[in-house]
């Protein structure tokens, strides 16, 4: 498992490009999908996780679902061709539970049009150690600690 200035990437998951999203194979075509330490620390406090509906089809980087998060609302999107099977009724209800564990607190599940194309389009997390430290550079993330308590306007 990498811990990246206080962030931890679980070496078992698969991540998107910006390492804002974590994802578990279910299955075959079916991924489990959650924010990273990192991307919740980028938004701060979730005070709304609004999901699209099962069955809905996604194209590549289109929302599977809305977080509200202060007085700003987020997309959350897909990082490959996907459908919505199943949102994380309990997160819907009380959300902070993404906030206060995050490898915990799936979102939903999505089933991948195209199984290989979207296995290859994710980061595995054995590789993500200079991609986060590229991502975190440009955001002057320098801990998670840190960052929490200066919510970023250092």
């Amino acid at each position: 498992m990498a811990d990246v200035r206080g962030c931890l990437f679980p070496d078992d998951l698969f991540y998107d490009a910006e390492l804002n999203l974590w994802l578990k194979p279910v299955d075959d075509q079916t991924w489990e999908v959650g924010i990273t330490e990192f991307g919740g620390a980028l938004v701060g406090d979730i005070y709304m996780f609004n999901p699209k509906p099962n069955n809905r089809d996604l194209e590549v980087d289109e929302p599977f679902a809305l977080i509200e998060v202060a007085k700003t609302i987020i997309t959350v999107r897909t990082p490959f061709a996907s459908i919505v099977t199943a949102a994380n009724e309990p997160v819907q209800e009380r959300p902070i539970k993404i906030n206060r564990a995050p490898l915990e607190s799936w979102l939903v599940h999505l089933k991948a049009i195209d199984s290989d194309e979207a296995r290859q389009s994710l980061l595995p997390g054995h590789s993500i150690e200079a991609r986060a430290l590229e991502l975190m550079d440009l955001n002057r993330f320098t801990s998670l600690e840190e960052f929490q308590k200066t919510k970023g306007n250092s």
